[in-house]
């Protein structure tokens, strides 16, 4: 009856529970190469210095891949590279005005 965006059922929106980010760098075994923008990688950048050190870009890149396995998408419903960004869009809410804003 109330349909979310796109007609599809509404869900929640929940709190990440304390193992939703599990991954340490011992746990990392395995080495990926991924294509960023300029925008993207300078903000990677950022985030290490502004960590003072304490992450590094791998660090960084494995909490977001923790954190994409959370989303709930209906993968056989991807079709496109736009759709995905659409749907990972639709299944996220960020926090606004807090640190590092």
């Amino acid at each position: 009856m109330l349909d979310g965006p796109g007609g599809r059922a509404a869900g929640r929106f929940v709190p990440l529970g304390d193992q939703a980010i599990p991954t340490r760098r011992k746990d990392a075994t395995v080495r990926v190469t991924v294509a960023l923008s300029k925008p993207q990688a300078t903000w990677l950048r950022q985030a290490e210095r502004d960590s003072g050190g304490a992450v590094d870009a791998s660090a960084v890149v494995r909490a977001l891949v923790d954190l994409g396995r959370e989303l709930e998408l209906d993968w056989a419903a991807v079709g496109s590279v736009r759709e995905l960004r659409d749907a990972v869009r639709a299944a996220v809410m960020v926090r606004r005005g807090g640190a590092g804003s």
